[in-house]
């Protein structure tokens, strides 16, 4: 009979724990649910300013990595075993790209927009013409969650950030270069699974994150120049100088690779960040919300709120008319309120 009586008190205190926490958690999201402004806005071209309003959905699919397209008016996303295509001017769908049989881990789009290149947890990657939505070859690459093509779009970079995976699948170990022209590996960089790549606006210098460190590859010849304390990477960006680094992690950090020095560190991290088309904006994602910095000031212009979940992708797009957050309840658009296409 005590027994009985300790587990039904012990029945209604895990009744008044569940209500309480369920309450607990409808404050919560409505409290993050009303972290967005009205609008938020950056400078532009130091003459100007965007302004940023109501996100828009563009999708409920859930990306598993998303691009865009150099010149910024196409947006392609890894959905399942396929790529799914935006135009972001008329927001209408563009044929999908189907050859993978396994899901897509990450995108590519040449700086002349004629390649889009593919990985998957198929071991390939596949480069696809994209002006007319067909395959055109198939690298045995093994897997990899990051690619990345050279300023020209002679080389792909491609890297793992893990190198065994929960099925027992190995990826290669540091960053593949590829040559486009020949579809050949050319050489290897590093021997740590590696988390993130960036090539330098001229193409002379290769940056590769892993979970310690940021290293400082020369594209030419494969030789290491520098090495940065960074901590574990999620994200690497350089300036339009070329001579500055950002580095992603629970912390960002500014690196001047003239001699290695940090320059400044934000009390901020990111999941996901990317520089404006004019370099003086950095949008960065955590917490469910794109975060805007202006990058001479260091200073923060503003957050919008894109989902309850933290996880984000981040991308301009249209010369920085459009920002582009992807998470798990799909992708969404935030546009320039006095753009043309603000209304698409």
């Amino acid at each position: 009979m005590r027994q009985n009586r300790w587990v039904q008190k012990l029945s209604i205190a895990g009744v008044a724990l569940i209500a309480f926490l369920a309450a607990m958690f409808l404050l919560l999201w409505k409290a993050t649910s009303s972290r967005g402004v009205a609008k938020v806005c950056m400078p532009i071209y130091a003459a100007d300013v965007m302004c940023y309003g109501q996100r828009q959905l563009m999708t409920s699919h859930k990306p598993t990595t998303i691009t865009v397209s150099p010149l910024g008016g196409i947006l392609a996303a890894g959905y399942e075993r396929e790529i799914e295509l935006w135009d972001l001017k008329t927001g209408k769908a563009l044929p999908r790209l189907q050859d993978h049989t396994d899901l897509v881990s990450a995108i590519a789009i040449s700086p002349d927009e004629k390649i889009l290149a593919s990985s998957s947890l198929d071991g390939t990657i596949k480069l696809w013409d994209l002006p007319h939505h067909r395959l055109v070859s198939t690298l045995n690459a093994g897997r990899a969650s990051n690619l990345a093509f050279s300023p020209d779009g002679r080389m792909l970079a491609s890297s793992s950030g893990v190198h065994r995976w929960a099925d027992g699948v190995f990826s290669p170990l540091g960053v593949q270069m590829w040559d486009i022209a020949s579809r050949q590996r050319v050489y290897g960089l590093g021997t740590q699974p590696v988390r993130a790549i960036a090539f330098s606006p001229d193409g002379h210098l290769l940056a590769a994150g892993d979970r310690m460190k940021t290293e400082l590859w020369q594209v030419r010849d494969g030789e290491r120049l520098q090495t940065l304390n960074s901590g574990e990477v999620t994200g690497l960006v350089f300036c339009q100088d070329g001579q500055t680094l950002i580095t992603g992690s629970s912390k960002l950090k500014l690196w001047d690779l003239r001699n290695g020095n940090l320059l400044h560190e934000f009390d901020a991290g990111a999941s996901d960040m990317v520089l404006s088309p004019d370099g003086q904006t950095l949008a960065t994602s955590s917490g469910g919300s794109v975060h805007l910095w202006h990058l001479f000031t260091e200073q923060s212009l503003g957050s919008l709120y894109a989902t309850s979940f933290s996880s984000l992708f981040v991308e301009f797009a249209l010369k920085g008319q459009v920002i582009v957050a992807a998470g798990t309840d799909g992708i969404w658009l935030w546009r320039d309120l006095h753009s043309e296409t603000a209304t698409p």
